[in-house]
């Protein structure tokens, strides 16, 4: 989503110059008194401007600070629209894993599940789904023609909040991962790698 037109509303509602307004500036000078506090003044004329520059250069310095003050609401504006993406982006992942762990614990299941314990999801022909504590390759050693009988969906540890946390596999190739948690975790193995080989060669 262009957040352009966000930060532009914004501006404009709240009686800020547009970004790309480009009227007069308009220079505002002091009311001149000639009874300040009821003295009159003995000469009027150096109570005026003297110099005409000097109002180019003021209307300058104002057309200074307002480029300033539009650039500046400019940017806070934009962090707070990422700020916005962002949690945006963090609710639809909450959600989201909020109907997996949901229909994780309503999955078919014929063991008591314990927390900390890995479990298995799989699919039959029929569409069913359920969880199980054999790991695809304990389908593979026990049955004759090598393969596994029904389709992998994934591996899920369930956490002592009744949460569920993906787990990698070597089997996870094609499989879906709506909430990169498969990426995250591998990119954790790889950073931990890393430490740990630096530790290695330090030593």
């Amino acid at each position: 989503m262009d957040s352009e037109p966000i930060i532009r509303d914004l501006v404009l509602a709240n009686g800020v110059p547009s970004l790309t307004s480009s009227t007069e500036t308009c220079v505002e000078l002091v009311e001149s008194d000639k009874r300040p506090f009821g003295h009159a003044i003995v000469n009027t004329r150096n109570d005026r401007v003297s110099d005409p520059q000097d109002l180019v250069n003021l209307a300058k310095q104002i057309e200074t600070c307002d480029a300033f003050v539009r650039a500046n609401v400019s940017n806070r504006l934009q962090v707070l629209v990422n700020q916005m993406h962002y949690l945006r982006q963090e609710a639809q992942r909450t959600l989201m894993k909020a109907r997996r762990d949901d229909e994780l614990n309503h999955c078919a299941c014929n063991l008591v599940r314990k927390a900390g314990q890995i479990y298995y999801q799989y699919e039959r022909q029929t569409g069913q789904k359920y969880m199980s504590i054999m790991h695809p390759q304990d389908w593979i050693s026990n049955i004759k023609n090598g393969i596994c009988p029904h389709r992998f969906l994934g591996a899920y540890r369930l956490e002592y909040d009744n949460s569920w946390t993906r787990q990698p596999t070597d089997f996870d190739d094609g499989l879906d991962d709506p909430l990169e948690e498969l990426k995250q975790q591998k990119a954790t193995d790889m950073k931990q790698n890393q430490k740990m080989l630096e530790f290695l060669i330090k030593s």
